[in-house]
């Protein structure tokens, strides 16, 4: 059987060649069939998603949420296959973004984890953080801005803060599934 991305369409180009020629409006897809190949190309290289998963205040996700809107350097780096970013309420009434970047492999993404590019976005978030805390007086305003929890905050500043706190895991990923009625294209054309 051939694989997903090769395989042909009705109209002679692949699932891949066609995702590629179509520009913008299809480059969801052709980011798909780019995992696809690359998660059949068996043990050789190793197709990760990495998951940042963190926990907000109720009210405060807007804010969080309007940072990952619009591309940063992440997407120009290589083996960087596509970002989504989900929303949700958790259980205890919080909100939860989830921000999940697949990989070519793990050394792809320890590649830009370790870049002066992560390091310096990271660092300009936190230098903002703490101006808008010493500018905004929590007791006038009723919160601060920033991560929580950090060592030799007082407790107001800790149950001010937005962020409740973070955990990144790494997935490999093992199996992806096409629509079926994709699927049953690539079946007829193989």
């Amino acid at each position: 059987m051939r694989r997903r991305a090769d395989a042909r369409r009705p109209h002679g180009a692949t699932l891949k060649q066609r995702a590629l020629t179509c520009g913008e409006p299809a480059k969801e897809v052709a980011d798909d069939a780019r995992t696809f190949e690359l998660c059949e190309q068996g043990s050789e290289r190793t197709v990760i998603v990495v998951e940042n998963r963190i926990e907000v205040r109720k009210g405060y996700g807007e804010a969080i949420l309007e940072r990952f809107r619009t591309p940063k350097n992440v997407h120009t780096f290589p083996g960087f296959i596509r970002m989504d970013v989900l929303h949700a309420e958790n259980a205890e009434g919080n909100e939860e973004i989830r921000v999940c970047t697949t990989w070519e492999s793990e050394e792809a993404f320890q590649g830009w984890a370790n870049s002066d590019s992560f390091r310096g976005a990271h660092a300009k978030r936190a230098e903002q953080a703490n101006a808008q805390e010493q500018a905004q007086p929590q007791a006038a305003h009723g919160h601060g801005h920033g991560a929580g929890g950090r060592p030799g905050q007082t407790e107001s500043a800790e149950s001010a803060s937005p962020i409740i706190g973070n955990k990144v895991t790494i997935y490999q990923v093992v199996a992806s599934h096409l629509p079926a009625s994709a699927a049953a294209e690539e079946h007829a054309s193989s």
